[in-house]
């Protein structure tokens, strides 16, 4: 065994790495890329042993590429596998056709090209232990500070620390114990409602949507506030705290306590910081209604575990599919499934509470009856469509004469047009495009006076929401005696932490911040 002069072409599998890394393409290991680095120097006499290092090598250079990349972990996809085994072929160019690009197969042969052009003028392994100091320079720890909330009281917002970070020394805590810090202080939180609500009864009926970003808006050219124009509040920096379907229905479902871990939200918690078991105490029938049959991911299976909710037996026999999903399925209007569950109420005055889950915007959705198209060609006709049948839904609620409290939360973003880490469509990464979310409120109601749109711009999340219920309730805001802005005083607002499995992301000092795997924090690129 002896120290070879130089890597021969594993140079160029350096170079490549430190070109991604420099643009933010990924991440860099810097200890396990010198420790490659060092095994590739060595050479042996014995051919049979160098045919098993060259073997090795190949193996542990593509493990190590994707261990760099911003793909999911390997564990992810073993547990995922059953779903992907579930994606129609399909999908599965569509997929493809985002990650291999072009450019990047262009690129990559020009610098091959250029690789065995200079290779016999040019010290490729002096570069490539240049390009190495050149990561150690890029790459650092992120800096802390502390973690800020926020009392919204009408449209001004009153800033003041987070209760756990009263010392000196918070500055100079790492980002893990201020996420902690964060999760500590989330935890004391917990809606209040009153033992009894004699006032003016109302519905509450939350619609969840599937794949609503206001980055997915941006790309289509549709302006939230333009949107939710006929509203009467609009959270324009909702944070839906995770990115993947399953987790942000149980987040909602236990709206009436702070936010928890990814790791909190598969435990057993108090009949008390679930939303809907609140509102069935207080006399509401409690319902729920998808337009979809809730296999995948075994999303239905989740919500009736975690979220405290019951889900009835579904029946779609009398529906015809307005789309097909990514795997397949049948996905069915949402016209037809919402008006469906209100022609079912009868006329009973007992106030009703509907937990409503729409999948119409999901990546790789295919509409009934017309030629196939992309993801990105399909997504403004279908977000047209589910906000006409919203428009439908509220029209005929407006019918019944019943006083009720519309509430459209979307789950996630679509990742619509990707950005450098993760390519469209994907959400390993709970980044601050696909968490931040439009959420919006309309109050319906005979004595209600709409006083115009009021936007709130700071960030808001699940427990927002619970809260702005006890306070339409605390208000009696149905006897029209009280105007719609008052229901936002001192609404708590949150830092915009978001997680996923084996994923956290946290704003530090104004910028977002990730940690993947519990490794170091290092800073989501903006742009």
């Amino acid at each position: 065994m002896r120290l070879s002069s130089g890597l021969g072409v594993w140079n160029l599998y350096f170079l490549v790495k430190f070109v991604l890394y420099s643009r933010g393409d990924i991440s860099f290991d810097l200890f396990a890329n010198l420790a490659f680095f060092a095994f590739l120097a060595i050479s042996f006499q014995h051919v049979w042993l160098s045919r098993i290092k060259h073997a090795m090598s190949v193996v542990v250079g593509v493990a190590l590429l994707y261990h760099d990349s911003w793909l999911p972990p390997i564990s992810r996809l073993t547990k995922q596998a059953g779903n992907v085994q579930d994606f129609s072929v399909g999908y599965f160019f569509e997929i493809t056709a985002r990650v291999v690009s072009l450019d990047m197969i262009f690129a990559l042969f020009a610098l091959v090209v250029f690789y065995w052009f200079t290779v016999k003028w040019l010290r490729y392994t002096s570069i490539s232990i240049i390009g190495f100091m050149y990561a150690f320079w890029l790459g650092g720890p992120a800096t802390s500070d502390e973690i800020t909330t926020q009392v919204a009281s009408n449209n001004q917002i009153t800033q003041k620390q987070v209760p756990v970070l009263v010392s000196d020394t918070a500055k100079q805590k790492t980002p893990d114990q201020q996420l902690q810090d964060f999760y500590q202080q989330q935890n004391l939180l917990q809606s209040q409602f009153p033992d009894v609500f004699n006032g003016q009864p109302f519905d509450v009926v939350v619609l969840n949507i599937c794949s609503l970003a206001t980055a997915d808006l941006n790309a289509i050219g549709v302006e939230p506030r333009n949107l939710f124009a006929d509203f009467d509040i609009l959270f324009s920096q909702f944070n839906s705290a995770t990115s993947y379907s399953g987790p942000a229905a149980i987040r909602l479902l236990r709206a009436s306590c702070g936010q928890t871990s990814q790791e909190q939200l598969f435990k057993p918690v108090e009949d008390q910081c679930q939303l809907f078991t609140n509102l069935a105490e207080l006399g509401y029938k409690t319902s729920v209604a998808l337009n979809h049959d809730g296999h995948f991911d075994d999303f239905i299976g989740l919500i009736r575990q975690y979220g405290g909710v019951s889900v009835p037996k579904l029946d779609f026999s009398q529906f015809s599919a307005a789309q097909y999903g990514f795997d397949g399925k049948p996905i069915y209007s949402d016209a037809d499934i919402l008006t469906n569950w209100l022609k079912k109420q009868g006329s009973s005055e007992q106030p009703r509470a509907l937990y409503y889950n729409t999948i119409s915007l999901h990546d790789g959705n295919q509409l009934a009856g017309r030629e196939r198209m992309n993801s990105f060609e399909s997504y403004p006709l279908r977000q047209q469509r589910l906000f006409n049948d919203i428009d439908k839904f509220i029209t005929e609620l407006k019918a019944q004469g019943r006083n009720v409290m519309l509430v459209v939360v979307p789950e996630h973003g679509a990742a619509l047009q990707g950005d450098k880490l993760q390519f469209s469509g994907l959400r390993e990464i709970p980044s601050p495009s696909i968490v931040s979310v439009p959420t919006a409120v309309k109050f319906i109601g005979p004595d209600i006076k709409h006083d115009g749109l009021n936007v709130v711009d700071e960030t808001m999340s699940y427990f927002s929401l619970s809260e702005l219920i006890n306070n339409t309730m605390k208000l009696d805001l149905f006897t029209g005696s009280v105007p719609i802005n008052r229901v936002l005083d001192n609404l708590p607002t949150s830092a915009k932490v978001a997680e996923n499995e084996d994923t956290v992301m946290m704003y530090i000092k104004g910028q977002p911040y990730i940690q993947l795997d519990g490794g170091e924090w290092t800073k989501y690129p903006t742009n």
